[in-house]
């Protein structure tokens, strides 16, 4: 489900999806895949699920606040977005965390402007070429800071703001500032407690079917302690087995202990793909993701999920947001400067999703990393000068609206997930807690103690059990010391060796993306016109002297739809790396 909008004329002649045209005011509108909330009323809305945390939202309720205040609904639980039109113009919204993606060209921009749910799109209408500061923040990261792409002037809608296009050209309004005062652990506990029961009995009463997905971890956990005891028998729940994982044996004893009925899916069998579809696999998921994410980890998942039921999911996503993902260390106030960025940069980010470096032309590997760490730098003095705070910020802001939400506004085209943690009120909690009360896990420990002591007491895959973090004896903080030691060796030794974590199946599904590559190699050569990818490099991977890491053949994929859109109108190719050594 998708749109575009741009004035009149603007849209003739693009390559857009099937579906519907209309006008608003001087304005075109193409949308696909999805219908308006009212015959000749053009409201969308691009979400399968509208809901607050006590309930589905009635249409009328949605029609009514996107013709009279379309700020209002950014409230909604993430992902939604919700796009208005009228006599005027185009108005669009997303939700509070901007976790459903929208993009728009730069306000006061030449050319005509443009709004619409696709980045790609967008650039495809404006004729954008390649950004090469988004190529080097996507190479180190595999995913954007901010609200940038990959496409110059275009950019993702910030958090909670709305935009309009009408006569007047393109303008934004920011969301409004939110509450900065702390609030104390006990309080949080018993609000989010609370908040959390309530979304998932109005969850289970609207949708008795709904599935928990549930893992070896402590956020699932969490969601299934604020469903009674009671209404646990005969839940449905699904565990993905990924090898390597304990999640199956820990979410089985879960579920025998309550009586779940338990479904554990195995990835697909990806050794019998045939190279050409591996291929058309990764490049259509890049697409889907406005080559902003993994498409390696998309193609995978789209496999697996093709194989089991798409009712209403129940995902755990989220609680990273409230134990502090990027704590290092002894938890105070403390200032920052541009070494603490590149340190973290270095040990926490850089690690998993990046490109291996022989994939480079030489002067943009050197001229990306230091545009790489000085755009985390300016990510996290964004949020202010505590350290802890702004580590916070750079993951509920950034690597949550940006990495997270850029997959679930793909995969929430196909299926309807909710995400209870994700309620604004939920994020409004985690972000006021004070980082001591987040670090080693304490304010959601100390909650599922208070949602369910017994499953409170179970171990967790790999951990101790969440009672261990929420008030911790000697013995808790020794078995604590333990794990956290462990998790930053296997840290360490990754970085040493350079190794870039792979998706479940990416290596598999790499193997044949590069076998075809190898059969059409005109298919990889073309990722070398932007003089991003090294050619020796491009030479060696055909030539059989290297096999590229699933990072790198994720980064070239994204690479390639890009150049696409950008190619589509004739612009390309963009600036060249050689202005910039």
């Amino acid at each position: 489900m998708g749109f575009v909008a741009s004035p009149r004329g603007a849209l003739d002649g693009a390559a857009l999806p099937r579906g519907f045209r209309t006008t608003c005011g001087s304005i075109d509108v193409a949308a696909w895949g999805v219908e308006p909330l009212a015959a000749g009323d053009p409201v969308l809305v691009l979400s399968k699920v509208v809901r607050t945390a006590a309930g589905s939202v009635d249409p009328a309720a949605v029609l009514s606040a996107a013709r009279t205040d379309l700020g209002r609904l950014s409230s909604l639980v993430p992902p939604f977005a919700a796009v208005a039109g009228d006599s005027r113009g185009l108005r669009i919204v997303a939700d509070a965390m901007g976790l459903r993606q929208l993009y728009h060209s730069l306000p006061g921009a030449g050319g005509p402007g443009v709004l619409s749910s696709s980045a790609l799109v967008a650039g495809a209408v404006r004729g954008a070429t390649l950004d090469l500061e988004g190529a080097a923040v996507q190479l180190h990261l595999g995913w954007q800071l901010g609200q940038r792409t990959l496409l110059e002037g275009i950019c993702k809608l910030a958090p909670g703001a709305t935009a309009r296009l009408d006569d007047a050209g393109l303008a934004t309004a920011d969301a409004p500032i939110e509450s900065d005062s702390e609030i104390a652990i006990d309080d949080a506990v018993r609000s989010t407690a609370g908040l959390l029961r309530m979304s998932l009995s109005a969850l289970l009463d609207e949708f008795p079917d709904a599935v928990l997905q549930l893992t070896g971890g402590q956020d699932s956990r969490l969601l299934l302690s604020a469903i009674p005891v009671a209404r646990r028998r005969g839940l449905r729940a699904m565990t993905l087995r990924v090898p390597g994982s304990g999640d199956v044996e820990v979410a089985s004893g879960i579920a025998r202990a309550y009586g779940l009925e338990h479904e554990v899916h195995d990835l697909p069998d990806l050794d019998g793909l045939d190279p050409e579809q591996a291929w058309e696999r990764c490049r259509s998921a890049a697409g889907q993701l406005d080559g902003l994410a993994d498409p390696i980890a998309l193609a995978a998942l789209t496999l697996a999920e093709a194989r089991f039921s798409q009712g209403v999911r129940i995902s755990g996503l989220g609680g990273e947001v409230a134990r502090g993902f990027y704590y290092m260390g002894h938890v105070g106030d403390r200032t920052f400067d541009e070494a603490d960025a590149r340190r973290l940069a270095a040990w926490r980010m850089f690690a998993n999703e990046a490109a291996e470096g022989g994939i480079l032309e030489p002067s943009f590997a050197r001229w990306s990393r230091e545009i790489a760490e000085h755009e985390v730098y300016i990510a996290l003095r964004s949020a202010g000068d505590e350290w802890f705070r702004a580590t916070d910020a750079l993951y509920l802001r950034h690597r949550m609206q940006r990495w997270a939400g850029v997959t679930e506004t793909a995969v929430g085209a196909h299926r309807a997930v909710v995400n209870p943690m994700l309620d604004p009120s939920f994020l409004d909690v985690a972000r006021r807690l004070a980082p001591v009360d987040k670090a080693r896990s304490r304010f959601l420990a100390r909650l599922q103690m208070e949602l369910d002591p017994e499953l409170g007491r179970m171990p967790m895959d790999g951990r101790p059990a969440p009672q261990t973090y929420a008030r911790p004896s000697a013995r808790g903080l020794a078995a604590q010391s333990v794990s956290t030691s462990q998790r930053l060796a296997r840290k360490a030794i990754q970085r040493l060796r350079g190794d870039a974590r792979p998706p479940a199946g990416g290596a598999v599904l790499t193997r044949r993306i590069v076998e075809h590559w190898r059969q059409r190699p005109e298919v990889l050569t073309m990722a070398d016109r932007s003089g991003i990818v090294s050619p020796a490099w491009i030479e060696d991977v055909l030539a059989a002297r290297v096999e590229p890491r699933p990072s790198s053949v994720a980064f070239v994929a994204n690479l390639l739809v890009a150049e696409e859109a950008s190619a589509s109108r004739g612009t390309f190719p963009p600036r060249r790396v050689s202005e910039f050594s």
